[in-house]
């Protein structure tokens, strides 16, 4: 259902973009059009494909600081639309019927801009303007994907409302499905604005939580950092990331290569990035990412598993970390990547990739994630965790979703499960762990992150523990976000791993 919605939603932007433009042309050459009402189109129709842009570009690191000074846009932009919808609304320029339906949504969506754009600045909104946020990512889960949460890519775009007559009968189609299609999105966001402040006052739970002393110094922490790589790190995010890592004093560095990224070349390039962090003994953790399928049409690709062996081969040999996962969450991330793969077709791959990297560096660790917690992920896991098993380390990808924490105690629970069910004495890992800044406020990433680490100290067995991510860049999950500002996690990261050292 969901590798069906998340086109159909691209399709109905592009529709949508395209009746803007149109409709803004069309409009400016009414005469009987009001002048201030005409001006108000044109602003909206000239705005909008560069609103969207800067929108798009001040979500990630690596352009969001360059062009932070004009991110007001696209709120202004969305402001204009609705303004524009409500007007032809309420002088009846527009039949009710589409024109309620539209300006109500435009509104609804220029609001969140809004309170978006506060939070860039790094603003505190109150609750209910986070709700409306929170509403708003709520609705577009359900109409795309679980996606919408950490990418910037998925996003409602605003309506002009059609202010003459429509002349043909399939203007008069086109208008009613477009009503139809502001009227479900403005009453989805309606609706999720009560479970969108459930989820955010769901974090308070997190706020006194505290660490559990690990006197024996065997629980460590650490940040992922860089975007996922198919080639060399970017400069600012060498600059930043290894900032931050410093700033956090963090004991530990992950980073994701995909397959294209291996090539000898790009992993000395990387090798020689990360050799100043290596020197002071930070752990380093590499994962081999998925294929890049085409996911927007639901097409998985065909696991690769010779080529990817002599990735893990390649990153060993030349990156030597202390940890290797070879395949990123098989029933999270690699479902999406190559479909619903039987646990024997795991097993077999992740046994000849612990060969490989321990042929070529017999001190790098091995190990592999659980991530949906379904049956699959136990049996999974459970091979993984075996005393007889060629993997080194499990662990978990914990992260909350659209109802805040309470997927997030959802894994945590089902964590504890596995673990009690497999009694294991490996190392267990959190491989990456997160929160959602950006849908349900900066308050609850900290709280996340603080009730995640509370938990995780508690529990023997997890030896380390690392945030997902270092900055905003392909996702919105950063502790630095994309305007380069840190999020108040940060401090609370960096108190951690000073807690944790003193108490050794």
């Amino acid at each position: 259902m969901t590798a069906a919605l998340l086109p159909l939603h691209a399709v109905a932007i592009v529709f949508i973009i395209v009746w803007d433009v149109w409709m803004t042309g069309q409009i400016a050459r009414a005469r009987a059009a009001p002048r201030v009402f005409a001006a108000v189109t044109g602003v909206g129709g000239l705005l909008l494909l560069p609103g969207m842009l800067v929108a798009l570009a001040t979500s990630s690191l690596l352009y969001g600081r360059a062009l932070s000074t004009v991110a007001w846009l696209w709120p202004i932009t969305m402001l204009a639309f609705a303004v524009q919808a409500t007007y032809a609304t309420v002088r009846g320029l527009v039949t009710p019927a589409i024109g309620l339906p539209i300006a109500v949504y435009d509104t609804l969506i220029a609001l969140a801009a809004c309170v978006k754009y506060a939070v860039f600045l790094g603003l505190k909104p109150p609750e209910p303007a986070l709700a409306l946020v929170a509403a708003q990512y709520g609705a577009l889960v359900i109409t795309t994907s679980p996606l919408a949460l950490t990418s910037s890519l998925i996003f409602h775009v605003p309506l002009l409302a059609p202010a003459f007559p429509a002349r043909y009968r399939l203007s008069v189609t086109v208008r009613l499905i477009l009503g139809a299609m502001a009227g479900l999105w403005a009453g989805l966001i309606i609706a999720k604005l009560w479970p969108g402040a459930a989820a955010i006052r769901s974090y308070d739970r997190y706020a006194d939580t505290r660490l559990s002393e690990r006197p024996e110094g065997d629980f460590a922490i650490g940040v992922k950092i860089f975007p996922d790589l198919h080639q060399g790190p970017p400069p600012l995010a060498i600059r930043e990331d290894l900032a931050l890592a410093d700033t956090l004093d963090a004991d530990i560095v992950s980073i994701t290569l995909a397959p294209e990224a291996t090539t000898n070349a790009t992993l000395d390039s990387i090798a020689r990035t990360l050799d100043a962090l290596r020197r002071d003994s930070t752990l380093l953790v590499v994962s081999l990412d998925n294929a890049m399928p085409l996911a927007a049409l639901g097409v998985p690709a065909p696991l690769d598993a010779d080529r990817r062996i002599s990735a893990v081969r390649r990153i060993a040999r030349r990156l030597r970390p202390d940890y290797l996962v070879p395949v990123v969450e098989p029933y999270g991330r690699g479902a999406s990547a190559y479909g619903i793969l039987s646990a024997q077709t795991w097993t077999s791959y992740l046994a000849r990739a612990s060969a490989a990297a321990h042929s070529v560096s017999p001190r790098t660790r091995v190990g592999v994630s659980a991530s949906s917690y379904t049956a699959r992920d136990s049996t999974l896991f459970a091979w993984a965790a075996a005393p007889g098993s060629p993997m080194d380390v499990v662990g978990f990808t914990i992260f909350p979703g659209v109802s805040g924490t309470r997927e997030l105690d959802a894994a945590m629970s089902a964590a504890d499960r596995f673990m009690r069910a497999t009694r294991s004495s490996k190392e267990h890992w959190i491989w990456a762990a997160g929160s959602l800044p950006s849908v349900h406020g900066e308050a609850s990433q900290e709280r996340a992150l603080s009730g995640m680490l509370s938990w995780a100290t508690s529990r023997a067995v997890i030896r380390g523990f690392i945030v997902a991510e270092a900055g905003d860049y392909d996702t919105t999950i950063g502790l630095r976000a994309s305007s380069r500002r840190l999020r108040p996690a940060t401090a609370a990261i960096a108190r951690a791993v000073s807690a944790l050292r003193e108490n050794r």
